[in-house]
């Protein structure tokens, strides 16, 4: 069985590459729907552990945002997208003018707004995956969880990964009428997953 925690150099490369190309696709994907121009620069992709994690999305207790995105099909894991207010107010703002004060209290248009981005933005990482291995990916209907960074992030770690296992962490930086925001996208996919994603890549388990 093979775990994020275990992967080898050129495995590690592998991660990295799907990471890079994804958030390249997704932020190609997220211009188009807020019919404007974005930049990107070029997104750090890490394995990290449960705490690492946690303080690198602001700390246990920082409030924000996770969009579930289940995978099926070929593959079967899940996408978490953690993004900050301001990363959320800066989309909803685009199709309409709204102050946030707390994530936590995001009214039913909110929500819908940033499921779209989600869900836009996860095929985009999954068809990346997708034309890399001829693997069929599918995407269930995003999962919205205001909360905690502690709460969110148990998500992965208790749906698809084990206890002190690590998740890869995609740091997504973009530029929308000269102003930088960032986000972050985490993939977690079942060990056999991870075997079958190597293997159709030629790349040694």
């Amino acid at each position: 069985m093979i775990a994020y925690d275990n992967l080898n150099e050129l495995q590690l490369d592998v991660m990295r590459e799907i990471g890079n190309i994804g958030a390249g696709n997704a932020c190609t994907a997220l211009s188009v729907l807020l019919g404007t121009a974005i930049d990107m620069s070029v997104p750090r992709v890490q394995l990290l552990g449960f705490e690492s994690t946690a303080e690198h999305l602001g700390g246990e207790d920082n409030m924000v945002i996770g969009l579930r995105i289940d995978l099926s099909g070929d593959l079967e894991g899940m996408m978490l997208h953690v993004i900050q207010k301001r990363f959320a107010e800066r989309i909803i703002n685009t199709f309409y003018a709204k102050e946030i004060d707390n994530i936590s209290n995001l009214d039913e248009m909110d929500s819908s707004v940033l499921n779209e981005m989600a869900n836009i933005t996860s095929g985009a990482y999954a068809n990346s995956i997708a034309t890399l291995t001829n693997l069929f990916v599918n995407i269930g209907t995003p999962n919205q969880i205001p909360g905690k960074v502690s709460e969110i992030m148990s998500l992965p770690l208790t749906a698809f990964v084990q206890p002190g296992e690590k998740v890869l962490v995609v740091d997504e930086e973009f530029t929308i009428d000269d102003e930088h925001i960032s986000s972050n996208m985490i993939l977690a996919l079942e060990s056999d997953s991870l075997e079958k994603l190597f293997a159709r890549l030629g790349v040694q388990v």
